[in-house]
């Protein structure tokens, strides 16, 4: 009978982890696509190139003209109101997203307790795209390079530094008084990335 119960339990337990499984999966499927279509058509604003709203063609007998000029005021303006608005508005679409893959982590943790880290692991996995040889790192590189993980995109959050520390897209000037604040994001972009590309810290909770 006790033989029995066990393995009955045993099965209820894996029907349990499997379809917790499949939730949290479709859950991530519809995050990542949602955050994916938002952060692309974001980034593609500030990372325009030659810059978002610069004119470049006005000839240099132009740019003289009472009219030039006041367009290209116009553009500055509009430039300096709406650029750091959608630098923010992507840092926000990255690191919400990292912090509600986060909560699946915390929450896969408190239900399964020592089982959590091979279910999250594989749940990570078939959200991994990039191209690899299945060797040692996989582990660790699938905490950043799986749609489903946090690290990633904590990961995506952190390269915005080096887009709008690239001139071509000319975002610097027009950040100003937000610089700091975005910097600060920046730093704390740094410490989630370590937390969560670590398995160690990323499964202990």
């Amino acid at each position: 009978g006790a033989h029995t119960n066990e393995f009955e339990k045993g099965i209820a337990d894996k029907m349990e982890r499997n379809a917790f499984r499949q939730k949290k999966s479709g859950l991530c499927k519809i995050i990542a696509k949602a955050a994916t279509r938002a952060s692309d058509a974001l980034m593609e604003v500030i990372s325009f190139s030659g810059g978002w709203l610069i004119d470049e063609n006005v000839s240099l007998s132009e740019e003289d003209t009472e009219e030039a000029q006041s367009r290209s005021h116009e553009m500055n303006a509009i430039r300096s109101t709406f650029l750091p608005k959608v630098v923010f508005m992507l840092y926000e679409v990255l690191d919400k997203t990292a912090s509600w893959l986060e909560q699946v982590v915390y929450d896969t943790l408190i239900q399964f307790g020592s089982g959590s880290e091979d279910m999250l692991l594989a749940l990570f996995s078939t959200f991994d795209e990039s191209d690899r040889s299945n060797d040692d790192d996989v582990t660790m590189d699938v905490l950043t390079t799986s749609l489903a993980a946090p690290g990633f995109w904590h990961s995506k959050a952190l390269s915005l530094a080096s887009v709008i520390g690239n001139d071509a897209n000319m975002i610097n000037q027009v950040l100003g008084s937000d610089m700091e604040r975005f910097q600060t994001s920046i730093a704390e972009s740094h410490v989630k990335l370590g937390r969560c590309s670590n398995r160690d810290s990323l499964f202990d909770r």
